[in-house]
């Protein structure tokens, strides 16, 4: 008996530390069932699981609303920096495939960043400076 609590007492521990380092988004993921925990043993190499889009609709929609409600092209540029996402490529490339930009899976985050910046920011502003000007 005196083994298996130690044995949990342990475990415990370890899952305390795993999910203390964890962000709070993470979290939120976990305790709306929106996210899993997985363990990957140590030292063995794992492709890394393709990206759910279910977990980050509303991250993409929220950065998509505030990407279109720029009111100038370096604040999309910083809102786009500060996206803090492990795997920030594939959220970039959901990001311009919801906001109807088209950008190719080789191309590197900070071109993905200067196209969405300027297609969904940089057209609008000049449409709206062109209009200001026309009339």
């Amino acid at each position: 008996m005196r083994e298996s609590t130690q044995t949990m007492s342990k475990l415990f521990s370890v899952v305390f530390d795993t999910i203390s380092a964890m962000d709070d988004r993470e979290i939120d993921l976990l305790i709306r069932g929106r996210a899993t925990l997985h363990i990957v043993e140590k030292g063995t190499s794992r492709k890394a699981a393709p990206i759910d889009d279910s977990c980050l609709d509303d991250a993409i929609s929220e950065t998509a609303q505030m990407l279109n409600a720029a009111e100038s092209r370096e604040f999309a540029a910083d809102l786009l920096a500060s996206i803090d996402q492990p795997r920030k490529k594939d959220f970039l490339l959901l990001l311009a495939k919801s906001c109807g930009v088209r950008v190719e899976s080789r191309d590197s985050i900070a071109r993905i960043e200067r196209k969405l910046v300027e297609n969904v920011v940089g057209v609008r502003l000049d449409s709206e400076a062109i209009r200001k000007v026309a009339f």
